[in-house]
């Protein structure tokens, strides 16, 4: 099962901003309270686990744009189906899967005309960043 966060427009936001530029969105709300905690040198909200290395810095936000995601999903014409992720775009010419700590993941591509296909069936449970070169988005397997 896959999960794909959409969030709110009007919502405060925690915002961590990696020295690669990505942002990083956790929702705060009555609803949604993400648990961050500190340990071993390293910075733990829910599940994801950052070095403190990797994080540039960390605000709380009512103005970035935490529905960034829904603009990937509708740039690239993004859908689901059980394990695998469908992107039917022609200005998508590769899609790559990495953990959360960058190392790139061997996945199953199948590509034809505008549609790439990737299966995420053989992946762990966990949190991953799937690029398509210009777009990234936050997966979660469960």
């Amino acid at each position: 099962m896959l999960l794909i966060a959409s969030i709110g427009a009007s919502a405060k936001s925690v915002v961590f901003t990696l020295n690669d530029g990505t942002k990083v969105y956790y929702l705060l709300s009555a609803e949604v309270s993400p648990m961050l905690r500190f340990k071993d040198g390293k910075m733990v909200v829910n599940e994801d686990t950052y070095e403190f290395t990797d994080i540039k810095n960390f605000y709380i936000s009512e103005e970035d744009d935490p529905n960034a995601i829904e603009k990937v999903l509708a740039k690239h014409n993004v859908t689901f189906k059980a394990n695998t992720i469908v992107i039917n775009s022609d200005s998508v010419k590769i899609m790559k899967v990495y953990t959360l700590d960058g190392v790139e993941v061997k996945v199953p591509v199948e590509k034809s005309e505008n549609v790439i296909s990737v299966n995420l069936n053989g992946l762990e449970r966990g949190t991953y960043l799937i690029s398509t070169g210009d777009s990234s988005l936050k997966v979660l397997k469960k």
